[in-house]
């Protein structure tokens, strides 16, 4: 390798697009898709805009306190982000971090003045491409010469998705150099970026798992060699980074996929097979991160508490090393007991996601998620016991579903009252299981946009709104923008689970009158937010 001290690639976490905007652009399709219906579900209408909680968060200090702390939830550190950069350190090349790109403009500004050689742009937590074209217009403004690389689900799924005409008009539309085509690409991103920093243009014909611009509309693609990088291997050395990113909050992974085969879920065939981090390597990197002053975590893995032998001893191990985290996770009812229920709480779990998608024990068979409605009755039950939040997703219109596995949905949410919940519309993607039913079923249509023999998007998300207007007792708590994995960063900036709890109520409340998308006035929810905060100690 060439010794340089010019940065090799800067690795860019979370573009957070304007969200009113985004709303706006769904909105436009709203009588021929669902996609607005989800946007209508997660925000609030204030003052002629579509809001999240998040910004109605923001709003409501501001008023309090003359400052606007602009909190979000995506300037706690970009997992992804922070494990492409550590990837690309341990191959001897020299990578910076933008771990939040609306934050850090002026110092992605100064890198690419300093000649960084290229961007790599990470898809996760993207649904559109309108985020990726967004970082790739503004890299090109200030840095013409500098290679963009995009990869990630998005990244892999056009690619896997179309056929190469619509596929190279996709890409050329986003504007990026090359584009990954793997599902985890870490190692397939060290490759082109040594390439580059070689011999400039770089010889990427070499490197598989691309499909790359060759100039104009033309784009060229290499052959596939799938990854499967050993999870021991590609843990994240925090040293490497400044503890000022990740404490007092960060996100981590002890596994990748998930052993299951729900027919709604293509992630397993994804991400290939369940690969476990070792207990040691786990153990190593917590107490690093413990010494760096890390209070809180996110366990970002699908099924956490999967094998249960090995998590119970991950909440042991915690238990033994005082590491006094408090941590929230996805989390599976069916695969639990009364000791795993009581490590949990003993070793800080103050919260965690269920994705029990029905209260209706024919659809969940339909769904194969292999699981007695009872488990989820008792999960929840001993979990509220132990201190423990709570938040249930549901979604709405799965192949099958009726008006009767509809009530017995809203019927468990009304008897089990999870802290929090979230219906969502059903999204079909063609890859997964269950679409090899399409027949029998009567699947129709893709995206937010189908039809079965039992129902269509317009009649579930009928259903959805009905939901939200019959239940009472449990918070909705939308996933833009906020959701569980944002109260430990809101913990650490000043506000209480107790306050956000009540916050989230009343804009619970507000997100239910805002359902019929005309104005409302929402001058007594405001004041109530408002004194809320006041005279609380606001955020840094």
């Amino acid at each position: 390798m060439v010794a340089t001290d010019r940065v090799d690639c800067v690795v860019v976490g979370y573009n957070d697009v304007d969200f009113s905007q985004f709303a706006a652009r769904q909105k436009q399709m709203a009588d021929y898709s669902g996609a607005y219906q989800e946007v209508k579900a997660n925000s609030i209408l204030l003052d002629g805009r579509r809001v999240t909680y998040m910004d109605l968060l923001n709003r409501s200090l501001e008023a309090v306190t003359g400052h606007n702390p602009q909190l979000n939830g995506f300037k706690a550190p970009n997992l992804g982000a922070c494990l492409l950069t550590n990837m690309l350190r341990r191959h001897g090349l020299k990578a910076e971090l933008v771990n939040f790109f609306n934050g850090d403009l002026d110092r992605f500004e100064e890198l690419l003045e300093a000649g960084a050689r290229s961007v790599a742009i990470t898809t996760t937590y993207y649904t559109d491409r309108t985020p990726i074209e967004e970082v790739v217009r503004w890299v090109r403004e200030r840095s013409p010469e500098t290679r963009i690389i995009v990869g990630g689900p998005h990244a892999y799924n056009i690619c896997t998705d179309y056929d190469v005409k619509t596929r190279n008009m996709i890409l050329n539309e986003i504007g990026a150099d090359v584009y990954i085509y793997d599902s985890q690409g870490e190692l397939t991103l060290s490759r082109v970026v040594d390439q580059l920093r070689q011999n400039g243009s770089g010889r990427l014909e070499v490197v598989p798992n691309l499909v790359y611009s060759l100039g104009g509309d033309g784009f060229q693609a290499t052959p596939r060699e799938p990854e499967n990088n050993p999870m021991d291997e590609i843990a994240i050395d925090w040293s490497s980074f400044d503890p000022s990113l990740f404490a007092p909050t960060t996100y981590m992974r002890t596994a990748r996929s998930c052993p299951f085969s729900c027919a709604f879920c293509n992630y397993p065939t994804l991400a290939g097979k369940h690969e476990l981090t070792s207990l040691q390597v786990i153990e190593r990197e917590l107490r690093y991160l413990h010494e760096s002053g890390v209070k809180h975590l996110v366990f970002i893995d699908d099924t956490f508490n999967v094998p249960l032998p090995r998590f119970k001893q991950i909440c042991r191990m915690m238990i033994e090393n005082r590491f006094d985290f408090r941590w929230v996770s996805f989390f599976r009812c069916s695969n639990s007991d009364d000791e795993a229920f009581d490590l949990m709480a003993e070793s800080g779990c103050m919260g965690v996601l269920l994705g029990i998608e029905s209260g209706d024990q024919r659809l969940l068979k339909l769904m194969n998620k292999a699981v007695k409605v009872e488990r989820y009755w008792s999960g929840i039950r001993k979990l509220k016991e132990r201190g423990i939040l709570t938040y249930a997703l549901f979604f709405v219109g799965y192949p099958g579903e009726t008006e009767e596995s509809v009530r017995n949905t809203t019927d468990f949410i009304l008897d089990r009252s999870p802290d929090f919940f979230l219906t969502q519309l059903y999204y079909h993607d063609t890859k997964v299981p269950i679409h090899g039913r399409a027949e029998e079923l009567g699947i129709q249509g893709a995206g937010y946009n189908w039809r079965h023999n039992t129902m269509d998007w317009r009649q579930a998300a009928a259903w959805c709104e009905h939901i939200y207007h019959t239940v009472a007792d449990s918070t909705i708590l939308p996933l833009y923008g906020i959701g569980l994995w944002t109260i430990p960063y809101l913990v650490d900036n000043g506000i209480s689970i107790d306050r956000f709890k009540r916050f989230a109520r009343i804009a619970s409340k507000m997100l239910v009158r805002s359902l019929d998308d005309v104005p409302v006035d929402f001058g007594k929810e405001l004041a109530e937010i408002q004194s809320l905060f006041a005279g609380a100690q606001g955020p840094p």
